[in-house]
């Protein structure tokens, strides 16, 4: 007969599994609600601004609920792994299990399974549902909120857009540099017939104006021969500003991993450079497991023996944790962003960094 302390389903890990599982929904529950009344005052202007109806602002709230949740899970698991081993602490519950020789890795077991689980839940949350409700909330923006019409056709890789100048036919949109690369307008008179095309190889905007590389003309003649010729750049988007093509643009987190993917490939094959994007693509598999991570980090902290356990202490290392986390993520993409690091280190370096920190608390604490 299989022992109680050696049982897969043992009495503390049901315990810690229901104690984990209750505090985790409610703390993400109150951290996505305060994320979402904050979030709503912060935008008040902007919807009143545009005379946005309830039911536009709920619709605009509620399709950003789903990438609220991939912020807001791993503070919260941290939060309920500090909190169920904390209280456990203060009980002195820790110290009996200790002292009958069960491991600080025995008891965060159960902790570093469910968070391990929630992990694998959110990158496939990341892929299926945060770029469907992503482009719903894009779509309740610019239709139901800013009242514009239809004017674009957003895909994985390309985006057309009805401008001032005809329809313009754009590869990639780059929101950081304020450029646009691979761009076609499509002249057309009043009867829709096409009148000749413009085509663009890059198009910076720069001290209020566009600069344009690479503008050639392709006019078709009466007898619907095609001439090509040259053109100076300077005017060809005059009457468009960065943000009637920036507001229409699909961010990485929009993006799927295989979306991201394809558009990073296509942008290599045009000659574009996509360092930047190869960070946000890693980022897409390193983010997800950041609540194992804090979990792995949490369970030391909160079990380390201390002569007067407070939870509260307990919480605030756990902020400390946390902040450090952030910080190390955000240092690290910002090198990889202007491709100090491989992109592979910049996503991957804070949990690298973490799990080693883990790793020594855990030792140190046995």
């Amino acid at each position: 007969m299989t022992s109680p302390k050696h049982s897969p389903i043992s009495v503390l890990s049901r315990y810690l599994f229901g104690e984990f599982w209750t505090l985790f929904s409610l703390i993400l529950l109150a951290f996505t609600g305060l994320y979402v009344v904050i979030d709503l005052f912060d935008r008040l202007s902007f919807f009143l601004r545009n005379d946005a109806s309830a039911g536009s602002t709920v619709r605009y709230l509620a399709f950003k609920i789903p990438l609220i949740l991939t912020q807001m899970v791993p503070p919260a698991v941290l939060t309920a792994v500090l909190l169920s081993l904390g209280v456990m602490a203060r009980r002195n519950e820790l110290t009996a299990l200790r002292a009958s020789g069960v491991s600080i890795y025995r008891i965060g077991r159960p902790l570093l399974v469910a968070a391990g689980a929630i992990s694998l839940v959110m990158l496939a949350w990341g892929e299926t549902i945060v770029p469907l409700t992503m482009q719903r909330q894009q779509e309740v923006t610019q239709f139901e909120i800013r009242h514009e019409a239809p004017r674009t056709i957003l895909g994985d890789h390309a985006t057309w857009y009805h401008g001032s100048e005809g329809f313009y036919h754009i590869d990639f949109i780059d929101r950081d540099r304020k450029t646009l690369y691979g761009v076609a307008i499509y002249h057309v008179d009043d009867n829709f017939d096409l009148t000749h095309t413009v085509e663009i190889n890059e198009a910076r905007w720069a001290d209020d104006h566009w600069e344009v590389q690479g503008a050639v003309e392709r006019h078709i003649t009466p007898t619907h021969d095609v001439e090509v010729t040259p053109v100076s750049g300077e005017n060809l988007l005059a009457r468009e500003s960065p943000e009637d093509f920036l507001q229409v643009s699909r961010e990485p987190e929009e993006l799927s991993y295989v979306e991201l993917r394809g558009r990073i490939d296509a942008m290599s094959r045009k000659g574009i450079d996509a360092s930047s994007y190869l960070v946000d693509l890693q980022l897409k598999l390193a983010i997800p497991f950041m609540s194992f991570v804090l979990a792995a980090l949490g369970i030391p902290i909160a079990a380390r023996p201390r002569r007067h356990s407070s939870v509260a202490i307990t919480l605030v290392i756990g902020i400390v944790v946390g902040f450090f986390y952030w910080l190390t993520l955000g240092f690290g993409v910002s090198l990889g962003h202007t491709g100090a690091i491989p992109p592979i280190a910049a996503a991957w370096a804070a949990n690298i960094i973490c799990l080693l920190a883990a790793t020594f608390l855990f030792l140190s604490v046995e």
